[in-house]
């Protein structure tokens, strides 16, 4: 652990609200900053987990190994509405709304610091920063001098680890880390049986940098990832089959980004960035299913994958209910199942959730100091999404978007910043939108500010909430029915009745903001506090999964609330960090509060004791997630060495839930403690 620094006496400054650095003390928006220091203090083995010391940010496992992070939070799974970045790279997936923390390229050890934009911020980045922004920052490979390995193993079958290198000459420098982590998820028996969640996650990520003048540099970065995930077994499901393989979730992704700046003076810079990158997940599973009639294995069971039940739910209007009810008094249904009793074996099927998704994005940005008083960044951008599903759109689908955006900074009177920004953009989807943003800080004394900001942001629907034509097609059939699916099943391919489609009608989700908060730099302190209120509109809080698909525009949310930071340092060995929230939520649709916490908050102290050692300890709470409280303390303790000319870090971390209460759904729910032990060594 590096000995930590003390507070500056000049206001930190901050790259995100505006994209442009500048003092926090002028940024319009509440900004958290997670710096290096802090995420190492934390002991988190995650990236996801350190942004539960954001104030009015949830990040819990809602889904047994898969992570949900959310500001200001509502729905539990279906958690769409905020904008992540990875080195300017949107992480916000094009196909299904959502962002994969455990498919991120990146290991936490890769990452230096961690902006929290809190509140809308589509006036800066566009559609999709609704609630806020995560700009997650890699380390620079210029500040990155020595190689390293990192082990670390622990309960639950913790095992990770990680290789790094990089290099520098006169004018190139480069970095390079390859790491892996995996654990059994949560291991506390539901009803009678270990639910399956456990993970491996692989990363690779790369970054190369050339000064090729005074006036030019270029960046090249490439990376990917690869997991797997054991998922839990669909309810839906269970009451229609038997499983003979539990769900496996296989991921993998790639990314290779280019950027080109050029400084004209030193008050007129160009950035030019180009990226490309490429998802694709499969959940495979194999079920027999039931005969309908009896409720046992058999060969009725093919009727869920007959066409002539198709039929007869698309006659029901995709009544479900209705269409089941029916199906022994319709003759075409009543023949088929009857020629599936006479070949006499079980009906067994593999069934697969598919989708691939790419992007490419090219953008430019034009920052120019006017004056003394005056500021602006202004860009362009082009984007092009893609996402192929058979089971979600029966197909490929695109979404070519441009968009135009601007942010003037300008020192009206004074000590006083009026920040106005506006994002224009068009896609085929949406078509065309404005989001804009207004903020005046006014500093009232040196060190000390305060703010008020507006702001407006829209969430476009995504691909399938837009384009949905859902098909779960029979693969790998049992035999005698993958010999002659065609007669015994009446098509070939075999799809499950039931399907989905979009009207198509879907209009943006829509937040509009505003705040007033003060920010204050002491010796020894950092404070930001805000109050804040929000109101949601046209939200899309229904169900669109393959049983119910209700993408209609009737949620509205209104949040009131406030929140604050502190990060105090009273000398160079201590560092405390503490936050808190207190939010009303108020809905019109139940499932947009299941994430709403009204409480919130954390605490960390971290303690350099002596030049070899050191300690650091987090409390987290959060009461509650759909009337469940979590509440946990972490601890971890280090030691640091030379040897033989390396330098040798060991590490043991412990996190201790206080309540053991399950975290959002009765099913989540550890049963010991997590502790691992940690090695790196740096040559």
């Amino acid at each position: 652990m590096e000995p930590m620094m003390p507070l500056s006496e000049t206001p930190p400054m901050v790259l995100t609200p505006a994209r442009v650095s500048q003092p926090q003390s002028e940024a319009p928006a509440s900004v958290t900053v997670i710096d290096r220091n802090l995420i190492e203090a934390s002991g988190a083995r995650e990236l996801y987990e350190v942004l539960k010391l954001v104030p009015g940010m949830s990040a819990v496992k809602v889904d047994g190994n898969v992570p949900t992070v959310s500001y200001h939070a509502t729905q539990a799974r279906d958690v769409r509405r905020m904008l992540v970045l990875l080195d300017g790279r949107s992480q916000y997936q094009p196909g299904l709304a959502r962002v994969n923390w455990n498919d991120m390229p990146v290991d936490i050890q890769d990452v230096e610091r961690i902006e929290v934009t809190r509140g809308p911020a589509a006036a800066a980045y566009g559609a999709n920063a609704f609630a806020a922004v995560i700009n997650i920052i890699t380390r620079d490979p210029r500040d990155v001098s020595r190689n390293s390995v990192y082990l670390a193993g622990g309960n639950n079958a913790i095992r990770d680890g990680r290789a790094a290198a990089a290099g520098q000459t006169e004018d190139m420098a480069w970095r390079a880390s390859v790491a892996r982590r995996s654990d059994d998820g949560y291991d506390e028996p539901f009803e009678g049986s270990k639910l399956p969640d456990a993970k491996r996650i692989e990363t690779l990520n790369s970054e190369w940098l050339w000064t090729a003048s005074e006036k030019n540099s270029f960046g090249v970065q490439l990376g990917g990832s690869m997991s797997r995930l054991e998922r839990v077994q669909d309810s839906g499901i269970q009451d229609l089959g038997e499983y003979q393989r539990d769900p496996v979730q296989n991921g993998e992704r790639a990314f290779l980004q280019m950027e080109w700046q050029h400084v004209f003076s030193q008050t007129h810079q160009l950035k030019l960035t180009a990226y490309g990158q490429y998802n694709n997940e499969v959940t495979d599973f194999r079920v027999c299913y039931l005969d309908p009639a009896s409720g046992q294995t058999g060969p009725g069971g093919g009727l869920f994958f007959s066409s002539e039940l198709r039929d007869l739910y698309l006659e029901n209007n995709g009544d479900l209910n209705a269409t089941l009810g029916a199906a022994f008094a319709d003759p075409d249904v009543v023949a088929r199942y009857n020629a599936l009793l006479a070949a006499g074996s079980d009906f067994c099927t593999t069934n697969e959730f598919d989708v691939q998704e790419e992007r490419y994005d090219l953008e430019l940005q034009d920052t120019l100091q006017i004056n003394d008083r005056l500021r602006l960044v202004s860009g362009l951008n082009v984007r092009q999404d893609r996402a192929e599903s058979q089971t979600y759109l029966s197909g490929t689908q695109d979404n070519l978007s441009y968009r135009a955006f601007g942010n003037l900074s300008a020192e009206v009177v004074r000590n006083v910043l009026l920040n106005l920004g506006g994002y224009w953009e068009h896609d085929e989807i949406s078509e065309t939108n404005f989001s804009p943003r207004a903020g005046l800080n006014w500093r009232f004394l040196p060190g000390h500010s305060v703010r008020y900001v507006y702001s407006e942001a829209i969430r476009t629907p995504d691909i399938y909430e837009e384009r949905a034509l859902t098909n779960i097609e029979a693969m790998d059939l049992s035999q005698p029915f993958a010999s002659n699916t065609q007669g015994l099943l009446g098509w070939s391919p075999a799809y499950f009745f039931a399907t989905q489609s979009s009207p198509g009608s879907q209009v943006p989700e829509e937040i509009r903001s505003w705040e007033l908060g003060y920010f204050g730099q002491f010796r020894m302190l950092d404070l930001d506090v805000r109050y804040f209120q929000e109101t949601l509109s046209n939200l899309l809080s229904g169900p669109i999964n393959f049983v119910e698909f209700d993408p209609a525009n009737d949620g509205k949310v209104t949040h009131q609330g406030s929140e604050a930071q502190l990060t105090w340092r009273p000398s160079v060995n201590h560092l405390f960090r503490a936050t808190g929230a207190h939010i009303h939520t108020d809905t019109n649709i139940k499932t947009e509060t299941r994430m709403a916490a009204r409480d919130s908050a954390s605490a960390l102290w971290s303690w350099q004791m002596a030049e070899r050692w050191g300690f650091s300890t987090a409390y987290y709470l959060f009461n509650d997630y759909n009337e469940n409280t979590f509440e946990r303390v972490d601890a971890q303790i280090r030691f640091r060495h030379q040897l033989a000319g390396s330098e040798v870090e060991w590490k043991a971390v412990v996190q201790h839930a206080l309540n053991k209460a399950p975290l959002v759904f009765e099913e989540n729910l550890y049963a010991e403690d997590r502790m691992w032990l940690g090695m790196s060594v740096r040559f």
